[in-house]
């Protein structure tokens, strides 16, 4: 072999060897943060009893089953990711919103539908770094405690969806006078949209904000392939109630 087709050679050795030695130790540095983080914030096991307890004060009822059309239509909107392996939706989440700091987007959200629960149930009303960090932690802690539809049945029963409504027994009840299995797409589309900003998007208040909010989850999930376009055009051009 020529000398500089050697040289080469052993260049490209010692840099795939540079890169191999920086990949490895970023990964074992992980491992040991995540190992950290987990043994730093408390345990996860009391989250359905905090959920049963939220609920019983507000003297609401439980969904044992989140309809297929709510949780796609929640997926959709809130975190198009959940249901793959712990912590791959939050690495996600992290990424898009420190994308969107980037940008200049400071009201994109990257908070997961675990990290949301995790937050409500254990850290309420935190926002600082330190609280957000407990709340990485614990959302995963959740998604290697539970399954994701006990996650998603969680979430459903634990959220706030206006107009007095808390889960989404009593805000389909609420808003449509039926329970959640029966809700079509328009309607579950709504109860999504409503969990980012009740208040903003309440369909008796602001009507138009609503549209405009269900509307952006028909969208969602018809990028994502749930809705054909025919479709995604029909349940947009029903009513809001």
């Amino acid at each position: 072999m020529p000398a500089h087709r050697a040289a080469g050679a052993r260049r490209r050795r010692r840099w795939l060897r540079r890169v191999l030695a920086t990949l490895s130790a970023f990964v074992v540095l992980t491992c040991i943060a995540v190992g950290s983080l987990l043994a730093a914030v408390p345990s996860v096991a009391t989250a359905q009893s905090l959920v049963r307890r939220e609920l019983a004060s507000h003297e609401a009822r439980a969904v044992r089953r989140v309809p297929p059309k709510v949780a796609d239509a929640l997926i959709a909107i809130e975190d198009q990711v959940f249901g793959s392996p712990p912590g791959v939706d939050i690495a996600y989440g992290l990424v898009r919103y420190a994308y969107a700091r980037l940008l200049g987007r400071t009201s994109q959200g990257g908070a997961t539908l675990a990290q949301q629960l995790a937050k409500r149930l254990y850290t309420p009303g935190g926002r600082s770094v330190l609280a957000k960090v407990e709340q990485v932690g614990l959302a995963l802690k959740l998604e290697l405690t539970y399954s994701h539809r006990q996650i998603l049945t969680m979430y459903v029963n634990d959220v706030y969806f206006g107009a007095g409504a808390w889960g989404l027994a009593d805000a389909s009840t609420r808003y449509f006078h039926r329970p959640p299995s029966t809700l079509d797409w328009a309607q579950a589309s709504l109860l999504a949209g409503l969990v980012q900003a009740p208040s903003r998007y309440d369909p008796l208040r602001h009507p138009h904000l609503a549209l405009e909010r269900r509307d952006a989850v028909v969208t969602q999930l018809e990028a994502m392939g749930i809705l054909s376009a025919a479709e995604a055009h029909r349940v947009a051009a029903q009513p809001i109630l």
